[in-house]
C-alpha cells in the first residue's frame, strides 16, 4: 500500500484523504481532470471515497476528458492503493475471446 506525506506525517491512502492524495499514483493530467470534474453532471470528488463511488458507479466517464486511458489509470491506482478491488467483468463478455478464431 503506498504512502505519501500528509498535511503532518507520513500515512497510507485511505477513502478519508482528500482526492490530492491520489498525486502519488495517478499522473498529472488524471489527478487534475478527476479533481475538477470538467462537464461532469456532479460535484468535484473532494476524497478518495469520491472516487472510488464514482468508479465503482461508472460515472468516471462522464468527465470531461477521462477516455478509457485515463480511466484505466485511474482503476490500476485505486487497486494499487488498496481503496478498492477490480470490478468483476460482467458475465455477457466472459470468455467471449475465448471463442473467437
Amino acid at each position: 500500500m503506498p504512502t505519501h506525506v500528509g498535511r503532518c506525517c507520513p500515512h497510507f491512502i485511505t477513502s478519508e484523504c482528500p482526492v490530492d492524495c491520489l498525486q502519488e499514483v495517478l499522473s498529472c493530467i488524471a489527478l487534475n481532470t478527476l479533481a475538477r470534474a470538467y462537464g461532469a453532471p456532479f460535484d468535484p470528488p473532494e476524497t478518495v471515497a469520491d472516487v472510488v463511488d464514482l468508479y465503482q458507479q461508472d460515472q468516471l466517464g462522464e468527465i470531461w476528458g477521462l477516455g478509457p486511458r485515463r480511466i484505466g489509470e485511474i482503476e490500476t491506482s485505486l487497486i494499487f492503493a488498496g481503496v478498492t478491488s477490480a470490478r468483476p467483468v460482467p458475465a455477457a463478455t466472459k470468455g467471449v475471446a475465448d471463442h473467437s478464431a
